[in-house]
């Protein structure tokens, strides 16, 4: 299933935690062919799941982009407007999560 946001999330927008305190603004936005990569899984009771790689986008921050970088799944929306994207935890919450590792390709 295909995240809500994917299509409008844009280079440029900012980025704010859920209190609205801004975050940095998107930098690159990491979309996957029409059909992804999958790996397949067998859960305890033999069946056969499917995953798939979340869709990501990279963020930077600091003054003009010269911070450090996070790649946020989509899944991490909370919210969103026309110029700004509102994550789903607050922004102490950012590096304990492994976001500012950029991930395989």
């Amino acid at each position: 299933m295909q995240e809500p946001y994917v299509g409008r999330i844009e280079p440029g927008m900012d980025v704010c935690d859920i209190a609205g305190q801004k975050i940095g603004t998107i930098a690159h936005v990491h979309r996957h062919p029409v059909e992804p990569d999958t790996t397949t899984l067998e859960t305890s009771s033999g069946a056969v799941a499917t995953a798939t790689r979340d869709e990501i986008f990279e963020v930077k921050t600091g003054p003009l982009g010269f911070g450090k970088h996070f790649y946020i799944p989509l899944s991490a929306i909370h919210d969103h407007t026309a110029a700004c994207v509102f994550l789903n935890l607050p922004k102490e919450e950012l590096e304990q999560q492994g976001w500012d590792r950029r991930p395989d390709s």
